[in-house]
């Protein structure tokens, strides 16, 4: 499922970022997190949804797009 985006997850690490992923058991909905920051640039990204791998996708579509090196 997530497998998918591990490359572009080391990739942002080696950039210095950190990438959340959280699924809570807690909440009925939405029920997974995703961040990713990088305290060098002051980046922050969060957003609730449903689906962490659609959420993971927007999110490093978002960083790559802000750090393209």
């Amino acid at each position: 499922m997530i497998d998918r985006f591990i490359p572009q997850i080391e990739a942002a690490q080696a950039q210095g970022a950190v990438v959340l992923l959280k699924w809570d058991g807690e909440r009925p909905n939405p029920r997974c997190t995703v961040v990713i920051t990088r305290q060098d640039t002051d980046y922050v990204w969060r957003k609730d949804c449903e689906g962490v791998a659609a959420g993971l996708a927007e999110a490093l579509q978002d960083y790559e797009a802000k750090h393209a090196d």
